[in-house]
């Protein structure tokens, strides 16, 4: 099967309901009995979760899928990138790696995590690794806009 494509919105919602403590099968079980109201308190009730749970409703198995497997974001801005490092990893803005304006700089991933931000990250971004720290498995990379 091919990659499952999300908006640059659907990943916020997802990665915002994942950092704020739901697992994915709970998410998946919320999304198929329409519990709408079970998301109200994510980021103090800051979005609205509709448009997840209308590609819910539309292609569950797409929904379904982009959950459990993965997914790439379909176009992603700077700030696209910075929430899905926040959310997905922790990692913070001039505090966890540096932000220029084409470009986020010094970022420490888990090899883990840096795969998956490979297949996450739309086609407009590239990921430059600068150096390997096999002792910790993880390496500090530069991810910036693809010319």
């Amino acid at each position: 099967m091919s990659t499952v494509k999300l908006s640059q919105w659907e990943m916020m919602l997802l990665e915002a309901a994942r950092a704020n403590g739901f697992v994915d099968e709970e998410i998946i079980h919320k999304l198929r009995t329409d519990n709408r109201t079970a998301f109200a308190e994510v980021e103090d009730g800051r979005f609205d979760f509709s448009d997840l749970f209308e590609l819910a409703q539309q292609d569950p198995l797409t929904m379904e899928t982009a959950i459990r497997e993965g997914y790439q974001i379909k176009f992603t801005t700077i700030n696209g990138v910075k929430f899905l490092l926040n959310k997905r990893y922790g990692l913070s803005a001039e505090t966890d790696y540096a932000v220029q304006e084409t470009a986020l700089d010094q970022i420490r991933l888990a090899d883990d995590a840096l795969a998956a931000v490979h297949t996450t990250l739309s086609p407009n971004w590239r990921i430059v690794e600068l150096e390997k720290l096999p002792s910790h498995k993880e390496t500090v990379v530069r991810i910036e806009l693809a010319r």
